[in-house]
This record gives structure tokens, sequence and C-alpha cells, in this order.
């Protein structure tokens, strides 16, 4: 799976949101909400640095685009990404069944580490949390 297809994969709206929560306020090398999410989820969907993203930016015909030009545009994309986590999930409630061996226990079990990848912003990724859930439990079925 490449960008293309992660970026289809979005809610709709995501262009208007990019526009209203600011990401992109002028229109240089990254003239639009689509260059902008495939530049911020190749960062996230792997060992990349901002290099990299560069890199990416012009062989995929983006533009040319510094790594520190793209770490000032990613810094400006946390109102965005917030708002994609949120309309992400149709219900973010998920129900689940627990294991047997779990019936008698309220199981709450999040790892809320940061996300450091080599070249990283720190300040952003550590808002962009993962949540996990370390238990062997399988969503139930809505009939």
């Amino acid at each position: 799976m490449n960008t293309n297809d992660l970026v289809e994969l979005l809610p709709s709206g995501y262009e208007q949101a990019c526009i209203g929560k600011k990401a992109i306020t002028r229109n240089r090398t990254i003239k639009n909400p689509f260059d902008l999410l495939r530049l911020i989820l190749f960062y996230l969907s792997g060992n990349k640095s901002l290099i990299d993203v560069s890199q990416f930016a012009l062989i995929s015909g983006i533009g040319r685009i510094s790594d520190v030009g793209f770490m000032k545009r990613f810094l400006k994309c946390k109102d965005l990404i917030i708002w994609l986590t949120q309309h992400i999930l149709p219900n973010p409630v998920i129900q689940y069944k627990k294991s047997e061996w779990l019936k008698p226990y309220r199981v709450l079990a999040i790892d809320a580490s940061d996300i450091v990848e080599k070249g990283a912003v720190k300040t952003v990724i550590s808002a962009l949390r993962g949540g996990y859930i370390f238990l062997n439990l399988h969503p139930v079925q809505n009939n």
C-alpha cells in the first residue's frame, strides 16, 4: 500500500479541514491537502527521516522542500492530525469481548508511549500517542 492508497482511506472533508486548521496557508511547494497528507503519511509510515521526506517530495513530483521546511510545515499540522484522529473511525468506542480468564476483571491496559523515530520532531510526535491494548481482546460482533 502506498501513500496514495492511504490518503484515499481518509475521512471525507479532510481537504476543508486542512485549510480550516491552517495546515496549508499559502500555495508554495505543497500546493494542496492531498500532497501535504502524502508527505505526512510517508513520514509517519515507517522509519523515515526529514531528509527522506524531502527526497520523496522531489521524486514523487510534489516539489523541492527542505527537511527544515517540511519540519516547520509538519509542526503546523497538529490541529489537522487531531481532527483526522477524531474522524477516522465512525464510532471511537469499540466493544470488545473479553477472554474467559479476564471475565472477573475490569481491564484498562493502554500504552501511551511517545513515538519517536530517527530525525523526528519530538514535540509533535509526542502529541501522537499510540494506544495499544496489551491483552488478547476480540471485537464483539453487532448483530
